[in-house]
């Protein structure tokens, strides 16, 4: 007989199904219900879970909308790892987010307040970013990152108002077509060619393209 591997904590689905149909949770001795669809439910309590989870003091400092860059980041990542946990996103995708955001901490300052973010201190992060990766793909990634949280923030009511984070926008990606002889231009090579380029020629074409 086969042993059942024993779920761990982080495993389990943490909410309870109530009698009356809700999802729920008991969160510091208060029954907080997120609804009855069990996916929407999750997401509910994903997104508030850091705020419901975390000490009085620091949902003073929310209200005071007094709030530091790093205590934002905090919060965001609190609930990133909560999604890891149940299975919501990667590993790595929560390894990218902490990285690319305490590269934006470093730049602002971890004692930066989140009402004194300017528009100008967003371009001068992408600036940045742009003099320190050549792909345009990670500079997009990092920026991505940097939205994605002022995003969930005002999404769920952790910051009242949120910086101009629409004065930096993404880079599109320009895919540069190769290069490709036309059959004119390879009958003049071959016409050309001695014995062994000839060979070397229709090597590469039967590589690419097969048997030609």
């Amino acid at each position: 007989m086969m042993n059942s591997k024993r779920k761990t904590r982080s495993d389990k689905f943490p909410l309870t199904l109530h009698p009356t149909g809700q999802y729920c949770k008991k969160i510091n001795g208060k029954i907080r219900y997120f609804g009855k669809d069990k996916k929407k439910a999750l997401e509910k309590y994903l997104a508030q879970a850091t705020y419901l989870h975390g000490p009085q003091s620091l949902a003073q400092k929310i209200s005071n909308g007094k709030m530091t860059l790093k205590q934002l980041c905090d919060l965001y990542l609190r609930y990133q790892n909560s999604r890891v946990l149940v299975g919501d996103i990667t590993p790595k995708h929560y390894t990218d987010s902490k990285y690319s955001l305490d590269r934006f901490i470093a730049f602002l300052g971890p004692g930066c307040r989140i009402e004194n973010i300017s528009t100008l201190d967003l371009q001068n992060y992408k600036r940045k970013l742009q003099s320190s990766y050549p792909s345009i793909d990670r500079q997009n990634l990092h920026i991505g990152i940097m939205k994605a949280m002022f995003h969930w923030a005002r999404k769920n009511d952790v910051l009242e108002s949120i910086p101009n984070i629409d004065a930096v926008s993404k880079d599109r990606v320009v895919h540069k077509e190769k290069y490709t002889f036309n059959k004119k231009q390879i009958r003049k090579l071959l016409s050309t060619a001695d014995i062994k380029m000839k060979a070397m020629i229709w090597l590469g074409l039967n590589c690419c393209f097969g048997c030609t």
